[in-house]
C-alpha cells in the first residue's frame, strides 16, 4: 500500500513512560531532550514522587497523562499503549520513544531533522550502551556489550495499521510491526542507558526485581539476569563521538 510521507518540515514527538524518576536521571533527559524535540508527551505510571510536577515543569510536555496503579512487571503494554495514544492526539509526524534513563549522544540532535525530513526510511535502530555503577563507563561483557537494537524512532503514518501485543515484563516500547512492515536502517548514533548506572544495591533491586516478576525466565533468560550480580564486569571509559 502507498502512503503520503512528508519530506520536510516534519514534527517529532517524543513519547516517554515514566514511574518515580524525580531522583534520577529525569531532569538530565528532559533538558537534552528539549533541545531536540518539538513536543513531548509523557504517561506516568503510578508516581508517588515528584515525578509528574518535574514533568509539568516542562513547556515542551504538551500532555502528561497519570494512572494510579503500575502496570510495570504485571502488563508492561497497558501504560505504553496508553501513552502511544496519548502521543497520537498530538498529530505525530515522528515518534521517538525513550525511557527516562536513556540519553542520545550529542550528535543526535545534529542528525536529526535530515533523519525525518525525507521519504525513503519510516524507522531507525540505534546502538545501546549500557553505562555501569556510574555515568562514565558502560559495561562490555558478557550480554551487556553494546548492541543494535530495533526501532526507537519512526514515521506515524495516518491509515497505516500499527500492531500491539500484550507482555506483562520487558514490553517493547513501540507497535511490534514496525519493524517488518515498513522500510527502515540502523543508525551508528549510539543511545546511553542508564538504567545499571547507580549503585550496586540498586542493580541488586533490579535484579531481585525482575528474577521475582520472571522467575521461570519466560521473557528473558536466567544467564542474563545472573549476570547482573558479576562483581568483575567488564567497563570501558565512554567517549563522545564528534562531527567531522
Amino acid at each position: 500500500m502507498m502512503y503520503d510521507r512528508k519530506a520536510i518540515n516534519n514534527k517529532l514527538t517524543v513519547m516517554m513512560l515514566v514511574k518515580n524518576e524525580a531522583h534520577r536521571y529525569l531532569k538530565m533527559v528532559l533538558d537534552d531532550v528539549c533541545d531536540y524535540a518539538d513536543e513531548v508527551v509523557i504517561w506516568d505510571d503510578g508516581s508517588d514522587d515528584e515525578t509528574p510536577a518535574i514533568c509539568a515543569s516542562y513547556k515542551k510536555v504538551v500532555r502528561l497523562g497519570r494512572t494510579a496503579a503500575s502496570g510495570f512487571g504485571v502488563d508492561e503494554t497497558a501504560p505504553r499503549y496508553s501513552l502511544y495514544q496519548l502521543t497520537l492526539s498530538t498529530q505525530p509526524d515522528w515518534i521517538l520513544a525513550l525511557d527516562a534513563d536513556e540519553v542520545f549522544e550529542d550528535r543526535f540532535k545534529q542528525d536529526v531533522r535530515n533523519m525525518i525530513n525525507q521519504t525513503q526510511i519510516d524507522w531507525y535502530g540505534f546502538r545501546f550502551y549500557h553505562f555501569w555503577n556510574s555515568i562514565t563507563h558502560y559495561r562490555t561483557d558478557k550480554l551487556w556489550a553494546p548492541v543494535q537494537y530495533g526501532p526507537r524512532l519512526y514515521r506515524h503514518i495516518k491509515g497505516a495499521r500499527y500492531v500491539w501485543t500484550k507482555q506483562e515484563l520487558h514490553g517493547g516500547s513501540i507497535p511490534l510491526n514496525v519493524y517488518h512492515a515498513f522500510p527502515g536502517a540502523n543508525s551508528d548514533i549510539r543511545i546511553k542507558h542508564f538504567g545499571y548506572a547507580g549503585s550496586l544495591e540498586e542493580i541488586r533491586r533490579k535484579y531481585e526485581f525482575y528474577t521475582g516478576r520472571d522467575p521461570v525466565s519466560q521473557y528473558c533468560p536466567r544467564s542474563h539476569y545472573d549476570s547482573m550480580l558479576d562483581p568483575n564486569p567488564v567497563l570501558e571509559l565512554w567517549v563522545e563521538h564528534l562531527e567531522d
